[in-house]
């Protein structure tokens, strides 16, 4: 076997054992896998060697060799996020989303920008050959407010998925980073195009925004039209991992980045083929071993180095970015009119950055060398630290958000311990050769309700007419629906199975409201009940899709929902973890 080549297996050999024992440590710490990842990836890198002059597990070469797979790994990530922007999630909103986006963008770019122009102006006094000190200040704080917008789509997807995340907040998240993403791609290449690149123009500006969203929207809609006529899951998967490796691959051969072209195509792709549920399943039995490796190489290539060297600057972008996405995130979601836990628990799911903003700094550091140099340093300082404290900010914001079942926060612990594993190992080999087999695990039926039960739910006020429900119905993928009034009290079930016929009598369309329509639920159960006894009412009633969670105290107080397929899922998972 050629060298390189065997440098490069025993490479990818060390990613995966290391992101196997920093997965497991990171779940033994209740702390996000994508932070075990990262960390697995930064001591087994070249910087953590260099910085203590260790041997070095990965060489530079190694991870050049390995890039490829990243760039697929993020190219899919950015397909993923870029499908949150269709136009049945949009008009869940209306234009309440971009109220808060504007908002929470604007303001977390206003206030780092203005905050590294005046730290460079009146604190540091740096200036670059041929421009003035206000010049200089000017154009470093423009390109860090630019690229500051951008969020980590990779890190909020991961923590999204291994907790299991599902709601409101959780899909308003998923958009918002979307928006993000596209508004600093598009703010940064005007910046560039219009400050610093030598054929600058609006033509230049044209061409660099058009041809990506030309691109990756018409291979989306050529996908969707070809996925009509596959069944198979496999060939769902090739043609997703085929389609989007040659958007990015036609992208960098035109000399553009691939992050708005894979974006546009996930945006085309969902809004255009009526299989886009399909496809992401399929490929989600596929792509979560490509997302390992391409955050333990992006800890293996984070720079410890560059926190001695970020200095003022990078101490001020750090700052001024956490407290921008914060206020930025409670102001928009007050003026959107959103609710009071989006108000506050959004804004830390908005922290994450990495290989976005590393892009953005890269592409400056090339179109400027005088300046983008310090710029990228900043921005590659900045990006260790949102890098491994983001995931756990995600995290806090889904689960204190409610949108978190508890049940996905407790059996993130090893089913069994090292000695436990040996005996259970030891127990079922002897019973492969006709001895008597070991133990089993406690009862998944001993599971509380409260474990297992969504805090956080869509519910509807018993005000809203009877038009405005049947457009929430149709960006819903649920049939039954909670009723709260003025107070937020309980008020019962919608049940759309029952209400589809009025669907034809428009002479009532105009006089009903929710509270017209609402019956009472036949089953509700309190919290501190074991699962096995919703499952017996799930047996007996095959028609109940969920229940209603109610304080046995407080009656009119609805707690949460539990769905069948939590139920089930915990009997499943319990069963696979013995």
């Amino acid at each position: 076997m050629p060298t390189d080549s065997f440098q490069v297996i025993s490479a990818l050999s060390i990613i995966l054992i290391a992101a196997l024992i920093g997965g497991r440590i990171a779940a033994f710490c209740r702390i996000p896998r994508v932070t075990g990842y990262l960390l697995a990836g930064l001591l087994v890198g070249p910087s953590f060697a260099e910085l203590f002059n260790l041997p070095q597990l990965l060489s530079h070469q190694a991870l050049g060799e390995l890039s490829l797979i990243s760039d697929v790994a993020l190219a899919l990530i950015l397909m993923n996020i870029g499908g949150q922007l269709r136009t049945e999630n949009l008009r869940r909103w209306k234009q309440r989303i971009f109220i808060f986006s504007l908002t929470e963008v604007i303001l977390t770019g206003l206030l780092v920008g203005l905050s590294i122009f005046g730290v460079n102006q009146f604190m540091l006094m740096y200036t670059i050959t041929g421009y003035s000190l206000g010049q200089t200040s000017l154009l470093f704080g423009v390109f860090t407010g630019t690229i500051s917008i951008a969020t980590a789509p990779a890190a909020t997807l991961m923590v999204v998925r291994e907790y299991e995340a599902e709601g409101p907040i959780t899909r308003l998240v998923l958009t918002l980073v979307s928006l993000n993403n596209l508004f600093s791609v598009f703010a940064f290449t005007i910046a560039a195009q219009l400050l610093v690149s030598p054929d600058g123009g609006f033509l230049s500006i044209f061409y660099q925004l058009s041809t990506p969203l030309l691109l990756g929207g018409s291979f989306g809609l050529l996908m969707s039209i070809w996925a009509q006529r596959l069944e198979l899951p496999s060939e769902h998967k090739i043609l997703l991992l085929g389609g989007v490796t040659a958007v990015a691959v036609i992208s960098r051969s035109l000399g553009l980045e691939p992050l708005l072209s894979c974006m546009a195509l996930g945006m085309i792709l969902a809004d255009s083929s009526p299989r886009w549920e399909r496809l992401l399943k399929a490929l989600n039995e596929i792509d979560y071993p490509l997302y390992v490796v391409f955050f333990v190489l992006a800890g293996a290539n984070l720079h410890i180095d560059t926190l001695a060297h970020i200095g003022l600057l990078g101490i001020t972008y750090v700052f001024a970015r956490t407290c921008g996405k914060l206020a930025g995130s409670s102001f928009g979601a007050s003026w959107g009119k959103f609710g009071q836990r989006e108000q506050t628990y959004v804004g830390m799911t908005l922290l994450a950055q990495a290989g976005m903003a590393i892009g953005l700094a890269a592409t400056l550091s090339r179109q400027w060398p005088e300046g983008g140099k310090l710029v990228e340093t900043i921005i590659l300082g900045s990006v260790v630290i949102f890098e491994l404290i983001g995931p756990l900010a995600v995290r806090c914001g889904l689960v204190k958000s409610g949108e978190v079942p508890l049940l996905s926060l407790l059996r993130k612990r090893a089913p069994q311990s090292g000695v436990e594993g040996l005996h259970s190992v030891a127990n079922h080999f002897r019973n492969n050769l006709g001895l008597p087999a070991g133990h089993n695990l406690d009862n998944p039926g001993d599971i509380l309700v409260r474990h297992v039960m969504r805090h956080n739910v869509e519910t509807i006020h018993h005000g809203t007419p009877f038009q405005e429900l049947l457009n929430i119905i149709a960006h819903s993928r649920y049939d039954r629906f909670p009723v709260v009034d003025d107070e937020q009290n309980f008020v019962g079930i919608i049940n759309y199975t029952e209400i589809r016929n009025l669907l034809f009598d428009q002479s009532l369309s105009g006089l009903l409201v929710a509270r017209d329509l609402v019956s009472l639920p036949h089953h509700s159960i309190p919290p501190d009940i074991p699962l096995r006894e919703a499952l017996k009412t799930l047996q007996k009633k095959r028609n109940i899709s969920y229940f209603p969670v109610i304080d046995p105290e407080e009656p009119k107080k609805l707690l949460g929902i539990l769905s069948q397929n939590d139920v089930l899922a915990a009997f499943r998972q319990t069963n696979l973890e013995k």
